[in-house]
């Protein structure tokens, strides 16, 4: 059975746990009741997107939303169907993927959540090409996302979908179905953390909160990632708190999927950085005296065996995917160990 709400239908869409069994279709009091945020739930979210992917693919270089109709699987006799919009993103993919990433425009479709109040638009990450490695690559950029999120709360949340595409430019109504995720919305993340998106071009590595900067830079570096900045704030998104305080500007990285860990076989470093592969490691981070760059480092180590744990706990992925990314994050901490990792990897490249 098939339903359409217009009010309360995309609340149920991302406040409803799949697990929630009901004797009954769930009313407006109901969904109150089992109030849930969207990037708080572990388990996949199966949704269904039905739209023109056809037409979708010839005019991705454009800035052109498609109409597209979002149905979401509450449960196995529940389901809600939504009018949004969809728009490809990303620069590189939108010239190079055959289903770049998107825009998820929920504007007009009758949001009712409080969190998500005032949100125009989501994330959502998607496979580049057909292939199975593109799958995994977006697998692997869900997890990198996790593993940040284990470090700060100043970190985007994500959810994991199963999505099912139906294509109304096929004869047919062609389906195919992919995994992505939805990145938690500007607004949101800095909400969730009382503090407000700075936009400031005159902030730079020095300007911003030295604790959190260290450990932007030193996750970065065990990820492969040499390709964020303060200035110009590119892979970068800078929060300030809503009540005044000593904390400072604080960093927070998004997009991973040019990192070492996710191993893109189109990622390419900066010329300027004279590394040939984005799985050489790059510091980027600011320079500071050895102790503090130590208590960064063993910080850092503490968080290993979760590390590790929460990648190897993740039933989505191959294991021999997993155990690529563990590999070569084990190559990180190995190195830190050394007395001369500062002197020969930290100290050259530091900013």
């Amino acid at each position: 059975m098939r339903y359409t709400l217009t009010l309360v239908g995309l609340f149920l869409l991302l406040f409803i746990p799949l697990s929630a069994q009901y004797d009954d279709v769930p009313g407006f009091e109901d969904t109150m009741e089992v109030y849930a945020d969207l990037f708080d739930i572990r388990a996949p979210l199966n949704l269904t997107m039905k739209f023109n992917i056809k037409e979708f693919k010839k005019t991705r270089r454009d800035e052109k939303y498609h109409p597209a109709e979002l149905t979401c699987h509450v449960n196995d006799s529940f389901q809600v169907t939504h009018t949004v919009r969809v728009r490809a993103r990303g620069k590189w993919r939108r010239e190079n993927c055959s289903i770049p990433p998107y825009w998820l425009n929920i504007r007009y479709a009758g949001i009712e959540a409080e969190r998500l109040a005032g949100v125009i638009k989501m994330k959502v990450v998607t496979r580049c090409m057909s292939a199975t490695q593109y799958q995994n690559y977006v697998l692997r950029e869900y997890l990198v996302y996790k593993l940040y999120n284990l470090l700060t709360d100043y970190s985007f949340n994500t959810r994991l979908v199963k999505i099912k595409y139906i294509n109304t430019g096929s004869k047919k109504l062609k389906e195919s179905e992919d995994w992505g995720f939805l990145i938690e919305p500007n607004k949101v993340m800095a909400d969730r953390n009382e503090a407000v998106i700075v936009e400031s071009q005159k902030l730079s590595i020095r300007t911003v909160n030295k604790e959190t900067m260290d450990i932007v830079a030193y996750f970065c570096y065990m990820i492969g990632h040499a390709d964020f900045s303060v200035t110009g704030q590119h892979n970068l998104k800078i929060l300030a708190l809503k009540e005044y305080g000593p904390t400072g500007f604080i960093p927070v990285p998004y997009d991973f999927d040019y990192v070492g860990l996710v191993d893109t076989h189109y990622a390419i470093p900066d010329d300027n950085l004279g590394i040939e592969t984005v799985r050489e490691r790059y510091y980027l981070g600011a320079c500071r005296d050895e102790e503090t760059h130590r208590k960064t480092i063993n910080w850092l180590a503490g968080y290993q065996d979760e590390i590790v744990e929460l990648i190897m706990n993740f039933e989505y992925l191959p294991e021999k995917e997993k155990l690529d990314m563990i590999d070569y994050l084990a190559t990180y901490f190995l190195e830190a160990e050394r007395e001369s990792f500062i002197d020969y990897k930290i100290d050259p490249t530091c900013r």
